[in-house]
Order: C-alpha cells, then sequence, then structure tokens
C-alpha cells in the first residue's frame, strides 16, 4: 500500500499481490494523526498490507523542509501504533503527475472537482515498484496450459 500524507487528505493506492500494477483506492479526508492511523489500520487489515510506502515531500532541488518533518512524524506514528513496516519514496512531481493524469481522465468523464491524492499515491507506489522490482530472470512465466 501506499500513502500520499497531506494536511487534510489520504491518498491511498494498493498493488496487486505480484507487486506490478499500482491502482488508486481512495482518498480520506483526514486531518488529524488520529484520523489518519484509524483509516490506515482498516485497510491495512482489509487487505492484509504488510509494507506501506509513504510519499516523503522534499523540495525539486530534493532538500527538505517542514512538510517533510510533519510527514516524517505521521510515517513514525505509522511503524509504531500500526506495526507495519514503512518504506519511504521520493514524491517530487508525483501531484503533477496525477493532475496530469486526471485532466485527461475528467476530460473523458465530464468529471469535475475530483480529489487526485489517490492518484498520487499510485504514482508514488508506481515508482516504488519500478526501483524494487525483481530482476526479470526472478519472474516465472506463466504457462499456456496446452
Amino acid at each position: 500500500m501506499a500513502v500520499d500524507i497531506g494536511e487534510k487528505w489520504l491518498g491511498i493506492a494498493l498493488s496487486d499481490p505480484l507487486r506490478l500494477i499500482a491502482s488508486p483506492l481512495k482518498t480520506v479526508r483526514c486531518e488529524s494523526q488520529e484520523e489518519i492511523l484509524d483509516a490506515l489500520g482498516v485497510i491495512a487489515r482489509q487487505f492484509e498490507v504488510k509494507l506501506i510506502v509513504a510519499g516523503l515531500p522534499r523540495s525539486l532541488d530534493g532538500s527538505t523542509g517542514g512538510q517533510e518533518a510533519r510527514t516524517q512524524i505521521v510515517i513514525d506514528a505509522i511503524r509504531e501504533k500500526l506495526g507495519i513496516a514503512v518504506e519511504c519514496q521520493d514524491e517530487r512531481y508525483s501531484t503533477s503527475r496525477a493532475k496530469d493524469i486526471m485532466t485527461g481522465k475528467k476530460r473523458r468523464a465530464g468529471l469535475k472537482n475530483e480529489r487526485d491524492d489517490a492518484i498520487a499515491a499510485a504514482v508514488i507506489l508506481d515508482d516504488y515498484l519500478k526501483t524494487h522490482l525483481p530482476p526479470s530472470s526472478d519472474i516465472t512465466p506463466v504457462e499456456n496450459g496446452n
């Protein structure tokens, strides 16, 4: 599971069991650390989550700032209170990439004002999966059955 932790919104995405595809799950309004932990706890139990990938906000030049420090506090609470491993993933450009995806989706579906936080979480998870995917020689091909 991946999360995009914002000040008021929490974007959540999941991967398939083979860890190949990242898909947006939902966006939840969470204005406190407790609300974030409650929401993640429910979803983690429901989907038997073993690892959470948390987007870590950085400036475009790679430097850290106040938002990263606030996010790190939430990440530490997730590890402590939920007992789930958390890995951090640089989330630079994830929101702009999510907005680009949503622009096309909204145009095709005629949607307005839909939040893009879950899609940003899927972008974060996709980036993580691409850098942590086993070498292709470790993937066993599926036989045709004939």
